[in-house]
């Protein structure tokens, strides 16, 4: 089961990679769009089939399409088919991230409340609404920072995905052959204190690394402080998406990714950690 772990990830990783290159070879740049696009829909559509396994009535189709719709708009904002070449540049300031998205969470919210009025009926409505918006809260609202962050430049993105990520495949490794006590037992059996240890390690350096590599603005030392926040929160989010497994009684998230028990066990640490490292880039 490593073994194909990590041939697995290797070749995510080198696709992923090949996707940045061609990313920046087509005008526009709308591969990483897509590609982020299609890993929300993915991990949104198992958050919801969780929550079918808890006995829940979550709307499936609308979030998705709604959330197909914001990424392509968000696309367009940052090319400048919508704005003034001027307002599609990096997020300088939060105010410039948070005011369009407060108010495309808020109309999508209506939305999707008043939908569960019409498909499921008043009655249902407490089981299948709040679950429709945490889950919609919880995929596009937390991932769109990751956007915000690509507009910055794809250095960054790589530097928050190597904390977020390569340190959660340290803490997997670590934990595997060389944990002993369990980190949270209720949640999550398999994690140990050592794995977290582990993890928070390869987040600094990776994400060192990858900035050294990119040449990014910052300090090593700012770098490896960023590195060991965003690795902390990744550990913190994978543990979120045990804990929806668990109260669904479910293994894995989904089938779509079966080596990596599902798109959501993909994404669950950059989606949690990446506002924080939003705040982080732009202070």
């Amino acid at each position: 089961m490593v073994h194909k772990r990590l041939v697995w990830g290797l070749a995510l990783t080198a696709a992923f990679l090949l996707a940045v290159w061609l990313d920046g070879l087509l005008r526009g740049g709308p591969l990483l769009h897509l590609v982020f696009g299609a890993l929300m829909i993915g991990a949104l559509w198992e958050v919801y089939s969780l929550a079918e396994r808890a006995g829940l009535e979550p709307l499936k189709l609308l979030p998705v399409v709604l959330v197909a719709c914001l990424v392509a708009g968000d696309y367009a904002l940052r090319v400048g088919w919508l704005v003034a070449a001027g307002g599609s540049g990096p997020c300088a300031r939060l105010g410039e991230f948070y005011g369009p998205m407060g108010i495309s969470l808020v109309a999508c919210s209506a939305v999707l409340l008043a939908a569960h009025l019409v498909a499921r009926g008043p009655e249902r409505w407490l089981r299948g609404a709040p679950a429709t918006l945490l889950g919609f809260v919880y995929v596009w609202f937390f991932g769109a920072h990751v956007f915000a962050i690509l507009a910055r430049g794809v250095g960054y993105v790589l530097a928050f995905l190597a904390a977020a990520k390569l340190g959660d495949a340290g803490a997997y490794f670590v934990g595997r052959f060389w944990g002993r006590r369990r980190l949270a037992p209720r949640t999550s059996p398999n994690k140990t204190v050592e794995g977290c240890v582990g993890g928070l390690a390869a987040s600094a350096g990776c994400c060192v690394a990858t900035a050294a590599l990119c040449r990014l603005d910052g300090s090593l030392a700012f770098w490896a402080v960023f590195g060991l926040v965003v690795g902390a929160l990744a550990q913190v989010g994978d543990l979120v998406e045990s804990a929806l497994k668990r109260s669904a009684g479910a293994k894995d998230s989904g089938q779509l990714l079966p080596t990596f028990g599902g798109v959501l066990d993909l994404v669950d640490s950059p989606l949690f950690s990446a506002p924080v490292a939003l705040w982080l880039l732009v202070a």
